[in-house]
């Protein structure tokens, strides 16, 4: 019989231990193989990043679908001469756990509390390994969409408010705390993020890109960001931020994209970002093709703390 809740730790990983792991792991073997199609099984961070599950509805799941293919199809997950197909009873755990959303959350308390001492050190010194399951959970609860960068590297994060951002408040924002080691990319556009909550994002000691853009945070504000040692890219469009910003923003030596249409900032501060800020695109415009995030030179994407 198949539980109410089916849990990802004591049901699902389990079956992809038995039926999927030894070719799609995200731990290179003895032969320095890769996992099989790219695609990380062992772990919930290369699941998120395989694109593979749609949560909350299973037929729609390319993880599903190719479970349930019949056999002898060239499709079928696992192939016939990998190992035995998934039981009927596996099958069932599986699409009523995508079914309810695919979370990898236990509810077990391992969520804990955000130490009230963290700081951008600790957080370095902090493995950005497996995300806080708990952690990824709760905020998807407060309406946060977060995914995996990139298949490569499933650990690092990207954390937005896409359909809830009117609602989104600096206590919302503090809870990306939770999981602060393995944030590297945070859009706040629209958000009512304040200087206050900033203090918050100052914390995220490995984000490389931070969109602020329409939000009323202001010069002071900037000042929590400061310590940031990885900062590439940073969109203040339509923010109050002032020529009194320069000093804080000029902080980040690494920024390659700096975004200040419809500030407060005038052309001759634009020009002193630009002498500052060498490297950096200081945009004052609206042009799209500007604004693009693959338009860069990001080779150093994740030349960041370890």
């Amino acid at each position: 019989q198949i539980p109410a809740q089916v849990d990802y730790k004591t049901h699902i990983a389990p079956i992809m231990a038995a039926k999927c792991n030894s070719c799609h792991t995200g731990q290179k073997s003895e032969s320095d193989k890769k996992p099989k199609a790219g695609l990380a099984l062992a772990a919930a961070a290369g699941i998120r990043a395989g694109g593979v599950i749609e949560r909350g509805n299973a037929e729609g799941s390319e993880f599903y679908i190719r479970v349930v293919l019949p056999p002898g199809d060239d499709e079928i997950m696992p192939p016939e001469d990998d190992g035995s197909p998934l039981s009927a009873k596996e099958i069932a755990l599986i699409k009523a756990w995508i079914d309810q959303g695919a979370r990898f959350s236990s509810g077990s308390g391992e969520l804990g509390e955000i130490p009230p001492d963290l700081t951008v050190r600790k957080v370095l010194e902090m493995r950005a390994g497996e995300p806080n399951a708990d952690g990824v959970a709760h905020l998807q609860d407060l309406g946060a969409t977060i995914t995996p960068v990139s298949v490569s590297t499933p650990q690092y994060l990207a954390v937005e408010w896409i359909s809830t951002y009117h609602e989104t408040d600096d206590s919302d924002i503090e809870q990306i705390l939770h999981i602060a080691p393995n944030v590297t990319e945070l859009d706040l556009s629209r958000t009512k993020v304040t200087d206050e909550g900033l203090a918050h994002v100052g914390k995220l000691a490995r984000m490389t890109r931070l969109n602020l853009n329409r939000t009323g945070i202001s010069d002071a504000g900037l000042a929590h960001l400061g310590e940031l040692p990885s900062l590439e890219w940073l969109n203040l469009w339509g923010t109050p931020v002032t020529d009194a910003a320069i000093p804080e923003i000029t902080k980040h030596r690494k920024l390659k994209a700096l975004f200040l249409w419809e500030t407060k900032i005038t052309p001759e501060g634009m020009d002193t970002l630009r002498k500052a800020l060498p490297d950096a695109r200081v945009i004052a415009d609206t042009d799209a093709e500007a604004s693009r995030f693959d338009n860069l030179d990001l080779d150093s994407r994740f030349d960041i703390g370890q």
